[in-house]
């Protein structure tokens, strides 16, 4: 590789890649020789310490491209020397079971190292199993402190840990095996990795929850090569077939009985072609009836995420989602997880993803057991949805997660109402009086300070109308004093006591998809006189009623609809 006239982009010292060497490893040299940290020299790429260098992805290219400046070398020449031609076709992005294949760990070729001292690209492979030049079986951990290695050991070869030379190592020869040749033929044999990777999930690894759990990348060499070794047996061997075949159909039969039409499950698509038209092999076919259904498809891969369950010895119809749980209690996720974390709903597969997540219904139907169910809602009690959410905002260290873990532990009285319709949230009564003693008369839980910026969106008005009103008799009357003159930040039960005893009309008629301005003439036709009316230049009206306004409000409410909901088109000219 012949370098051009440097410039002002210019490395002090350049170096030509080796052939084959990964990008990663050829950033280590060039720093080493430019006598800088290897973070340096990346961020002056434009990159971060930690970016991965993905062959065929975007990083890559970027990188291709930013090397090109300061060698003074195109990126055609960079490219053909550090990326090899048996790896271009196979490793490219956005290819299901290609593009992941890049693993985590370092792996090596002590007899590769003794040779030239550099990484390979190949050797990051997952696939990449035994040295195809030596027959040696690649390694990832040292041989005598058991720890994995660093990039560093195949540039002075050393372990990083225990510092023991590589020259020390023993070297395990053996024959490459047949799925790896296979494999890392080139284009043409992605469809075989994707089919091996189906395959180790369907049947070498049944139980794994998730469909990503096979990830080849993130094992050691002994476990990718025993899990492929299994994955092509199957393949291609009639009897492993016939097994799976066997297993399949009763899987196929299990589901339905167990888990019903309804679950969004299909069959894995690449099944009907297990043997890959290989005519050596081919001396038997899967029945098609297994993989095929008109009314749905499974999927064995992700039917083994909620299959595993089964093992567990629980009925999925005594099962329900998180998100069903969630939906109908009506709360957000962030709750839920005080719930949970609380020991109110115990989940029975924790390692699951919360989308995932299942809950006994038995130990669930507990729970509600210990809420008052009643017909009519006694007198001091307010809607949970109403009053609850409001007071978490203007009560410093309430979280609304923690009212309803008290409220499940019964820590004060609630009521459900029965013959109302929605979700828990939706039909709880909370006892305002014992929720008032429990959270603003202990130390916990205090009145906080907000600053007037706060007011606008508590209002529901612009800027100029609030400072409008805070001026007004009536508010400095609430607050106590001048909040302008006096610069103080404003206390949240001024606020608190705004909101429960009077009506703001703005986030009145926002709340309930309502007209204000019909609601202003149903108020006036009333003859209830605002409080607080403030028209502030380029602001619309802003207005504070007694909270006996509401109930005019109520009265008339089918009344009050907006006269056009969605975007306003503009009237064309006539002219």
């Amino acid at each position: 590789m012949e370098f051009g006239v440097r410039d002002e982009h210019s490395l002090a010292v350049r170096r030509p890649p080796m052939l084959g060497e990964s990008l990663k490893s050829f950033l280590l040299r060039l720093a080493n020789v430019n006598a800088c940290k290897y973070k340096t020299l990346v961020k002056h790429l434009g990159f971060g310490p930690s970016t991965w260098f993905t062959p065929g992805s975007a990083s890559e290219s970027m990188m291709y491209t930013a090397l090109s400046k300061v060698l003074n070398v195109s990126e055609q020449a960079l490219l053909e020397i550090l990326r090899t031609p048996s790896m271009k076709d196979l490793w490219i992005p956005s290819v299901i079971g290609t593009s992941e294949m890049k693993v985590r760990t370092v792996r090596a070729c002590l007899s590769c190292l003794s040779e030239a001292p550099y990484h390979r690209q190949a050797w990051q492979h997952a696939m990449y199993c035994v040295c195809t030049k030596h027959n040696e079986q690649m390694i990832d951990c040292c041989p005598h402190c058991g720890n994995g290695l660093e990039l560093g050991f195949c540039l002075n070869g050393r372990c990083h840990d225990c510092g023991s030379h590589m020259s020390d190592g023993p070297v395990q020869e053996m024959t490459v095996p047949v799925w790896q040749k296979e494999v890392l033929q080139g284009a043409q044999s992605r469809e075989l990795l994707q089919s091996l990777l189906g395959m180790s999930m369907v049947a070498v690894r049944p139980l794994d929850l998730f469909t990503s759990d096979i990830r080849v990348r993130d094992m050691r060499v002994v476990e990718v090569m025993a899990l492929m070794q299994k994955a092509w047996n199957l393949l291609h061997s009639y009897t492993a077939r016939q097994a799976l075949k066997e297993a399949l159909n009763r899987r196929w039969h299990e589901v339905n009985q167990v888990m019903g039409e309804e679950l969004p499950l299909t069959l894995y698509r690449e099944a009907t072609a297990l043997a890959l038209a290989n005519d050596n092999a081919s001396d038997g076919e899967l029945d098609a009836s297994v993989f095929e259904s008109d009314s749905r498809e499974l999927d064995i891969i992700k039917s083994t995420k909620r299959f595993a369950f089964l093992c567990e010895g629980d009925s999925t119809r005594g099962l329900v989602k998180a998100t069903q749980l969630m939906k109908f209690l009506g709360i957000k996720p962030k709750d839920f997880e005080q719930l949970r974390q609380a020991g109110v709903f115990i989940q029975i597969n924790p390692k699951a993803a919360k989308k995932d997540a299942l809950y006994c219904l038995e130990a669930v139907a507990r729970q509600f057991s210990k809420l008052i169910r009643v017909d009519n809602v006694e007198e001091g009690y307010v809607a949970y949805d109403e009053f609850v959410p409001v007071a978490c905002k203007f009560i410093s260290g309430l979280h609304e997660g923690s009212v309803l873990v008290d409220i499940f532990n019964c820590d004060f009285p609630t009521q459900l109402l029965s013959n109302q319709k929605g979700t828990v949230i939706g039909r709880l009564y909370v006892h305002k009086e014992s929720f008032c003693e429990k959270y603003t008369e202990c130390d916990i839980y205090e009145y906080q300070t907000v600053p007037v910026t706060f007011l606008p969106g508590f209002f529901g008005t612009q800027m100029p109308n609030v400072r409008a009103a805070l001026k007004s008799v009536f508010v400095q009357k609430v607050m106590g004093f001048d909040v302008l003159r006096a610069k103080e930040d404003i206390p949240t039960s001024a606020l608190k006591e705004i909101h429960d005893n009077y009506l703001i009309l703005n986030k009145w008629a926002y709340s309930h998809s309502k007209s204000k301005t019909k609601c202003l003439c149903a108020l006036k036709r009333a003859k209830v006189e605002p409080l607080v009316r403030v028209n502030e230049e380029h602001c619309n009206s802003f207005e504070i009623y007694p909270k006996s306004a509401e109930h005019v409000l109520l009265d008339r409410y089918d009344e009050l609809a907006q006269n056009y909901e969605g975007r306003k088109r503009r009237r064309k000219s006539e002219f």
